[in-house]
């Protein structure tokens, strides 16, 4: 059965449809894969940078069905403020967890893993 809902803002996450067959969420399903955005080497601004954290973590919720978002985001003040920002999301349950491949990317868990 294919669901016609459109999942909403990452942030609407909690009220989520379930599969009428077998109960699981229908939007919290990954593949397994990552989607790579690189938000900090065009000469972006702090605020930009966040912008385009913030779109891109919109649109690999609503658009993909990726387990991961992968940030590239450089060794300065845009790698601060997206880890800062990463920190207030997982305390509300925005996204699952998040860990520094290295100095300048970001893997942000959205999905749980495949079982």
């Amino acid at each position: 059965m294919i669901s016609t809902q459109f999942p909403g803002d990452i942030v609407d996450r909690h009220p989520e449809p379930v599969c009428s067959k077998c109960d699981s969420p229908l939007w919290s399903q990954s593949d397994g894969s990552a989607v790579t955005v690189d938000i900090a080497h065009q000469r972006e601004t702090v605020s930009q940078a966040l912008d385009k954290f913030s779109n891109a973590l919109n649109s690999s919720w609503q658009f993909s069905h990726a387990e991961y978002l992968r940030l590239v985001v450089g060794g300065g003040l845009i790698r601060d403020a997206v880890l800062a920002e990463l920190f207030f999301l997982r305390s509300k349950g925005t996204v699952l967890d998040f860990t520094e491949e290295n100095r300048g990317a970001v893997l942000v868990r959205i999905r749980p893993a495949l079982l």
